[in-house]
């Protein structure tokens, strides 16, 4: 598997790192609670999605409420209102902007837009997985370029494995597992020497919550030419991961590109709603944002004193090696309230998100008691996602695909040709933990003989991606 055996072949430098009590100018701790949500101890614990814990603006909710009563009417198709609003937003025009159902459809629809079958996309690992998937069902080759060893996007390492195949650098700043940035000198520099024909894309969900000065968003580079494409949502700083709103800023030629293919229609009456009344609602961004410096605080102390290293965040979310299993770890978590993350080949860190404050303490209480009795007590529970292997490979008529899983998330996997054209899913459902050996008899869904040439096997379980080729020789 390409993603596993990229990061296996580093090792992460594990350091302790400072402190850091960091608050926007003029605004100290936060008592916050959540403004809208009706069932919040359904959703108490759960720190695992990166979702604000405030939920959305009570200015977007009332304007949800008042697009209710034109349900029975079609959105803006195209979301003119909103791209007009979101433009003025930034000091660019409507055709700079594409909104779309999350940043989900977004990505899709730039890869759709720039990659075809035997394009190449160079990405980071570990990092969000969506584009790299998104590439490989479009036939195009990913290649998977370590971060460094302070956890940043080696954007060197990433120059030099530009190709003369390459046609897109997929970024994600600041980066998801790991919560680092890229300094912004270096992000320009990087940008500048880009060759022609190369398309940068930087998904920068996480931007409302940065502190450091340090960082610059991209946005700005598309007034001054430079080929690039910058993602953002509504899902976090603005609480609106539900109602699913995500929009590209790029070039009006760009922007025409990535809109050629997109349906009519995909953005409900009361997410554009919503979307609209949320950015008037500065008072609720600055709200989220201050929560979660404090709850960033809180778990550097935590994490602190109980001796554990960790990333310094500059994200809603924080990675911690909790010096045993992750697996384990999370697991007894989970058996206590509290939802968390492990895996992007790193079998002792864990990510946690933000929430609130009391959520907090009671995540850090159960930390503590759980690493106090040794942190194994959770029993034999898989440590890796992954595709263990595909054997014999290559294969005649049938080959037996080995792969590990874990949690009660839904399992997808799925086979590709290389022209990025779906063959056929194997898997779609919920599985138990652990390992899992399925069969593939070289047939489509149609029962129909497939060719011989190689095939691309897609494992996806929640935010965790794997991929593995094989070859059919008949």
């Amino acid at each position: 598997m390409e993603i596993q055996k990229a990061l296996t072949r580093r090792e992460f430098i594990h350091s302790a790192a400072a402190l850091s009590f960091v608050y926007l100018p003029g605004i100290g701790r936060v008592k916050a609670s959540p403004v809208a949500l009706k069932s919040i101890a359904d959703f108490s614990g759960r720190l695992c999605y990166n979702e604000n814990p405030l939920g959305p603006s009570s200015l977007a909710v009332a304007a949800m409420q008042g697009a209710t009563s034109s349900s029975n009417r079609y959105p803006d198709w195209y979301n003119s209102n909103l791209e007009s609003q979101i433009a003025a937003h930034h000091g660019l025009q409507q055709n700079n902007i594409c909104v779309g159902n999350g940043a989900t459809e977004v990505i899709r629809l730039i890869a759709d837009a720039f990659l075809s079958p035997g394009d190449e996309m160079i990405t980071a690992t570990p990092t969000y997985f969506q584009m790299a998937t998104e590439a490989l069902a479009n036939g195009a080759n990913v290649v998977h370029v370590p971060v460094d060893e302070n956890y940043v996007i080696d954007l060197q390492a990433i120059s030099h494995a530009i190709s003369s195949n390459t046609k897109m650098i997929s970024l994600v700043n600041p980066n998801n597992p790991l919560a680092t940035i890229i300094h912004k000198d270096d992000m320009e520099a990087f940008l500048n020497s880009i060759p022609a024909g190369i398309v940068v894309v930087v998904d920068e969900a996480y931007h409302h919550y940065i502190n450091s000065p340090n960082y610059e968003s991209c946005i700005r580079f598309i007034g001054e030419g430079l080929p690039i494409i910058v993602i953002r949502t509504f899902s976090k700083a603005y609480g609106l991961a539900g109602a699913r709103i995500g929009y590209s800023v790029a070039a009006s030629g760009y922007t025409s590109h990535i809109s050629s293919s997109q349906m009519f229609g995909t953005v409900s009456n009361l997410s554009q709603a919503a979307a609209e009344a949320a950015l008037s609602d500065t008072e609720h961004l600055s709200n989220s944002i201050n929560l979660n410096n404090e709850a960033k605080n809180f778990l550097e102390t935590g994490f602190t004193n109980l001796e554990l290293s960790f990333i310094p965040s500059e994200t809603n979310f924080m990675m911690f090696d909790t010096g045993t299993s992750a697996v384990s770890v999370a697991s007894q978590l989970a058996s206590r309230g509290y939802q968390v993350r492990s895996g992007w080949g790193m079998p002792q860190h864990i990510r946690i998100s933000t929430g609130l404050m009391d959520e907090m303490h009671g995540f850090m209480n159960a930390l503590e008691d759980i690493l106090g009795m040794g942190g194994n007590n959770g029993g034999e529970i898989p440590n890796t996602f992954a595709i263990n292997s595909i054997y014999p490979n290559p294969f005649n008529s049938q080959c037996k695909i080995k792969i590990t899983t874990y949690g009660v998330e839904q399992v997808n996997l799925t086979i590709y040709d290389t022209l990025g054209r779906k063959v056929r899913t194997l898997l779609n459902n919920s599985v138990p933990s652990g390992i899992h050996q399925i069969s593939w008899d070289g047939r489509d869904l149609q029962g129909r003989t497939v060719a011989s040439g190689v095939y691309i096997f897609n494992l996806i379980q929640g935010e965790f991606a794997a991929s593995a080729r094989a070859t059919l020789i008949k």
